[in-house]
This record gives structure tokens, C-alpha cells and sequence, in this order.
């Protein structure tokens, strides 16, 4: 009788034990478009959203194409950072809001070349070229007819300086820098085309979680320490330089 009370005892205890122990929060994998700075920088600044929100996150570096197929399919919990575009394309994900980060479409060229552009009306002269799977790119090129849809940044900042295309549609942080880190100092931005905010984005299965991010976006707004990390973050990548 003792030995069956103290055999109780302790698998009680021990149950009692598990039972309080904190869970370990799970972790999502999430989708980055891969070699855009904005991208990296948007990265970080999630992680700590998400470190404050105490959650957990791995980023994967894809093709944005790509990491928009795995998303909808099922294969990622989430994506770093897209543009309101890209949520109207994808009405089944979800958006997190508020937006917590931002990118301005930025039109390149070579200097020299006498381009300015002020509107997406002015593209139309010229031959441009985007990457594939960048919204805010292709929504600022719709229409055009004389257009290159590109595989990489490498290969359209190539075009850009073999004289392939006369315009390159990035994002100002990316173009600036990447152009540079491939040697080409006579690529420069010739016009800001629109300022878009970056939202985070999540798979239908784990729309539960977007109310607690979005509040600890809020948070970090109020205290300044969105806008502080925001600056710690886009120093760094300039100064390292472009993403791998």
C-alpha cells in the first residue's frame, strides 16, 4: 500500500513538473526574397518583432517567385516582407498589420544617358527591365512594351550596363548598393517612382499570430524603437554591402 502511494506521488509530481514547465515557442519558417538589401534589412528588423513578441523564426533566402509558390502552397508559415500589391494578388494570406518597414521603386540608369523619370508615364520611352517574382517592380512596369523580365539582379545590372536596357526598376537601398558592389560606379538612380510600405506575411494556418505581431509593431512604434532599429539596420547593410 505504501509502495503504491509513493509510486503515485511521485508520477504526480512529475506530471505536476511537466505540466508548468513554459512552452518552447514554435518556430515559423518564413521566406525572404533572396540578394535584395531591402530584404535583408526587413529580416532583422522582423526577428526582433519577433523576439519582443516572443516567438520564433528561421528565415529562408528564395527566388521571390519561388518563395511565393512555397508559400501558397503550403511549404512556409510566412514572408518577411512584401508590398501591398502583393497582397492583392494573394488574397488568401494574410497581412500583418501595421507595415513596419518600407522600400521606394527607384528607377536606374547609366550616367550620362540624359534619363530622368518623374512617373511610370515615362518609362514608356525606354526599354526597362525588373526582376521576376519583385511586385512593387512589376506593378510599376505593367503595361510597358518594351520590357525585360530578368532572372537576377546580377544579370539585369549587367543589361543595364551593356547598354540592353536603358532602365533598371529596384528598390533605392538595393540598386544603389548592388550597382556598386559589382564595380559599375556609372549606374545611378534617375528618379523615385513610389514610396511603398512592407508588410509581413502570413500562411492562412498561422493567422492566429497576426494580432500579437501587429500589436508589438505598435509598441515598438510608440517607444521609437522600430524607427532606431530600423536605422541600425540600413547602416549596416550599406556598409557591408550587398547580400549573398
Amino acid at each position: 500500500m505504501l509502495y503504491a502511494q509513493t509510486r503515485l506521488w511521485i508520477v504526480l509530481a512529475w506530471t505536476g513538473l511537466f505540466a508548468s514547465a513554459p512552452a518552447q515557442p514554435v518556430r515559423l519558417n518564413l521566406g525572404m526574397n533572396e540578394k535584395a538589401i531591402e530584404q535583408v534589412i526587413a529580416s532583422k528588423i522582423l526577428l526582433q518583432i519577433y523576439n519582443r513578441a516572443q516567438l520564433d523564426a528561421h528565415v529562408q533566402a528564395l527566388p521571390a517567385a519561388r518563395s511565393n509558390k512555397n508559400l501558397l502552397d503550403g511549404l512556409l508559415d510566412g514572408e518577411v516582407a512584401r508590398v501591398q500589391i502583393y497582397v492583392d494578388k494573394n488574397p488568401t494570406l494574410v497581412k500583418v498589420t501595421p507595415a513596419y518597414y518600407h522600400l521606394t521603386t527607384t528607377a536606374f540608369a547609366r550616367s550620362g544617358s540624359g534619363i530622368s523619370v518623374k512617373s511610370k508615364n515615362d518609362l514608356a520611352r525606354f526599354r526597362v527591365g525588373y526582376v521576376r517574382g519583385i511586385a512593387h517592380a512589376e506593378s510599376i512596369s505593367e503595361g510597358l512594351e518594351k520590357l525585360d523580365v530578368i532572372g537576377t539582379y546580377e544579370q539585369m545590372y549587367k543589361m543595364l550596363e551593356h547598354d540592353r536596357i536603358d532602365i533598371a526598376i529596384d528598390a533605392d537601398v538595393n540598386g544603389q548598393t548592388r550597382a556598386k558592389a559589382m564595380g559599375y560606379s556609372d549606374i545611378v538612380a534617375v528618379g523615385s517612382l513610389a514610396t511603398l510600405e512592407l508588410f509581413h506575411i502570413l500562411h492562412p494556418s498561422q493567422s492566429s499570430l497576426a494580432p500579437k505581431i501587429g500589436s508589438t509593431i505598435v509598441a515598438m512604434k510608440k517607444s521609437g524603437e522600430l524607427e532606431r532599429l530600423v536605422r541600425q539596420y540600413e547602416n549596416e547593410a550599406i556598409q557591408q554591402g550587398v547580400a549573398r
